[in-house]
């Protein structure tokens, strides 16, 4: 499966020691690759989010990665005290998984078209606007890299990191991108086994390049494995149907 690709591309490049990692509602891939990072990889990292506990033991995925028996793994720690974090500067690690993301450091999951009248309104900001600037770290994904979410502008701007100095990465079925705001650009710095830079620029509205080093990202046996373990049921390959 190409998630599981995604997975191995956040848990073992983009999450490093001593980071604190929030992940949101119904957030399959970051779920995995946080737990993937800490106890495959040993990473010493601090998981939290809207399950609202601290860095606590995994469940098996469930339909909801908020799922309150995960409460049950280790202390509380609110979705407020996570907003404090970030708002100090002390959030090192937010996801997020757009409808649409542009070039000019954009992202919309509030509505496709129209605001007054849209095609699709989708399940809305939350948070977004908030935290977007403010966390070190921001990781986006999406499992169906086309050129309807990888956008030259978004239809609706519901966050925004365009006037911020944080990191910004894109991760998608195709590869891995980071945001360059020099150049107003995504760079692509790694892909799969089975993808190419080409594919990405195929495939993308907005400005994409090659990094001069691109990676390329493969899966081993045990890293499939521990995938497995903690989706037993395959609930991740809901994603790409």
């Amino acid at each position: 499966m190409q998630v599981d690709y995604m997975i191995k591309a956040i848990a073992e490049s983009l999450l490093n020691d001593r980071e604190i990692v929030f992940i949101g509602l119904n957030s399959f891939i970051p779920y995995i690759a946080s737990f993937m990072a800490r106890d495959f990889y040993k990473k010493k990292i601090r998981i939290t989010g809207v399950f609202e506990t601290d860095n606590p033991e995994p469940l098996i995925l469930s339909p909801s990665t908020g799922n309150p028996n995960i409460a049950e793994k280790g202390p509380i720690f609110t979705t407020y005290e996570a907003f404090d974090l970030a708002q100090k500067g002390k959030l090192d690690v937010m996801f997020l998984g757009p409808a649409q993301i542009d070039d000019k450091g954009n992202v919309n999951i509030s509505v496709i078209g129209s605001y007054d009248k849209p095609k699709v309104r989708l399940p809305g900001g939350a948070a977004t606007a908030f935290l977007v600037p403010l966390v070190k770290r921001d990781i986006f994904w999406s499992v169906k890299h086309s050129k309807r979410v990888a956008v030259k502008r978004v239809d609706f701007i519901t966050g925004s990191f365009a006037n911020s100095n944080n990191e910004a990465y894109f991760v998608t079925n195709l590869g891995v991108m980071k945001y360059s705001r020099e150049e107003r650009c995504w760079i692509t710095i790694a892909v799969y086994e089975n993808t190419s830079f080409d594919d990405i620029a195929l495939n993308s509205d907005f400005c994409v390049k090659p990094s001069e080093k691109v990676d390329i990202i493969k899966l081993n046996e045990e890293e499939r494995k521990f995938i497995d373990r903690l989706d037993p049921y395959s609930l991740r390959s809901s994603l790409e149907s």
